[in-house]
């Protein structure tokens, strides 16, 4: 019995020192992977250089500074908080260039701030145009953001996104046209390594 009980240990051990392995491979390979996410780039019908016209991106895009477009990129790839996309809006002969800052589903508000001016409030957070910044609307800027959130309860809908720009009273972005379907969005837009 004494033999059993030691060969049994002698197998607990050695099968518990592999499922450690095991675990710690895991660990290991989502920590590596993290951050390489695999886009389809069959969907990207072209690709083009653009210079950027204004600075509603300072702190990110300059004025002048030229950025890749991949047009079709979002026919089969999903909308990602944080990608910066160019957008065709109306009346205007060159798409725009903002921030994804909300999602479908996500739910967004306005909050009256100390200083008399409306913070952007996105899934319970203050909505930042850089770090350290909150978005910060002053009377009337606010306004177009309160009708989408009284017309669809605070909530995001179905394929619609809040785009903005990084400066912090606001920019010819959301807080100007409203929020934007997916079918206005022509592509991701990447920002080329600074040398």
């Amino acid at each position: 019995m004494e033999k059993f009980v030691k060969k049994f240990l002698i197998y607990a051990g050695i099968f518990i020192a592999v499922i450690i392995v095991i675990e710690l491979a895991l660990v290991a390979y989502v920590k590596l992977n993290r951050g390489s996410q695999k886009f389809n780039l069959t969907c990207v019908s072209e690709t083009t250089d653009e210079t950027v016209r204004g600075q509603s991106l300072t702190g990110i895009i300059a004025d002048g500074e030229t950025v890749k477009l991949q047009k079709g990129f979002y026919n089969c790839n999903p909308v990602q908080r944080g990608d910066i996309v160019a957008f065709n809006l109306s009346g205007r002969p060159e798409p725009i260039i903002k921030i994804v800052k909300a999602l479908p589903g996500d739910s967004f508000a306005l909050e009256k701030n100390n200083g008399g001016k409306y913070n952007i409030i996105i899934n319970g957070q203050i909505a930042m145009a850089l770090p350290g910044q909150s978005y910060e609307l002053t009377e009337g800027r606010q306004k177009m953001l309160e009708l989408y959130i009284n017309d669809y309860d605070g909530a995001i809908p179905p394929d619609t996104y809040l785009l903005l720009g990084t400066v912090a009273g606001g920019s010819l972005d959301s807080t100007r046209f409203g929020l934007v379907g997916k079918e206005g969005i022509i592509g991701k837009v990447e920002v080329r390594s600074k040398k």
